[in-house]
């Protein structure tokens, strides 16, 4: 079976014992304000047919979005989803190393936007958008100082 690379600075994601945790494992390795996630198809992650449970890639591009949106708002918590629109473009199979990137469109007050794209070898296999909650202990750790509303 094959293994995934991490040697790259990529970390695991989620609590020991934790839903997110027994469902990856998921990498994510952060640069700055950017956050890629990563993680290696097994056969835990297949439904009937062979191939990775739809579920699991919604998993996986939520939480893209949201460490992306934590990332760019200077938060070490999470930002929880509040909308969350979802494309499964095509398949992933035992052995498939699907890395996740997004993008944050804009952050307000309250609210965050973001889009991702999960693909495997530069391949798209899903794609999402989402809005995030913006918690207030943002702002409380900012001094206040987050503007009205910024687009990156």
């Amino acid at each position: 079976m094959k293994s995934l690379d991490t040697t790259d600075g990529y970390t695991v994601f989620g609590e020991p014992g934790g839903f997110v945790h027994r469902s990856g494992p998921i990498y994510v390795k952060r640069d700055g304000k950017v956050v890629v996630s990563k993680l290696l198809v097994t056969p835990e992650h297949t439904n009937s047919i062979g191939i990775a449970s739809g579920g699991l890639l919604m998993m996986l591009l939520d939480i893209t979005l949201g460490v992306n949106v934590s990332a760019a708002v200077g938060f070490a918590g999470i930002c929880p989803t509040v909308q969350f629109n979802c494309n499964l473009v095509s398949s992933a199979r035992i052995g498939d190393e699907i890395v996740g990137e997004a993008h944050v469109s804009q952050v307000t007050r309250s609210i965050a936007f973001a889009t991702a794209q999960l693909s495997i070898g530069g391949r798209p296999t899903a794609t999402a958008s989402g809005v995030f909650k913006i918690p207030s202990a943002v702002h409380q750790s900012a001094g206040e100082s987050l503007p009205a509303a910024t687009t990156r």
